[in-house]
């Protein structure tokens, strides 16, 4: 009696790879588009979180900015500016009489 060969296993799924050439290919793919969608995806989340932590930042920065136009706009109104000179600095504002001008050449 003669022995029959069996074929290896890595020859089987040779030759079944070869047979169904058209499957492998759209099940590589499949696995591929997936593997791409949760990239991009992964991608876009993060994309997502840094354009809201941009967006309050300006507007934290917004706030502050305002902050310090009020502040500014406080600090040199006029009278603020005369009140202070008088009592801090015991200045007053002179007469007609004396003012001096000086030449310019």
């Amino acid at each position: 009696m003669k022995a029959s060969r069996v074929p290896s296993l890595v020859t089987v799924i040779w030759t079944d790879m070869r047979r169904h050439l058209l499957l492998v290919v759209l099940f590589t793919t499949l696995i591929l588009s997936a593997l791409s969608i949760i990239y991009v995806s992964h991608s876009h989340r993060l994309l997502i979180a840094e354009r809201d932590r941009l967006l309050s930042e300006r507007d934290q920065l917004d706030i502050e900015w305002r902050h310090l136009q009020i502040e500014q706009t406080a600090l040199t109104e006029h009278s603020r500016v005369e009140r202070i000179a008088e009592q801090r600095l015991d200045m007053v504002r002179p007469e007609g009489e004396q003012e001096v001008l000086v030449p310019w050449h």
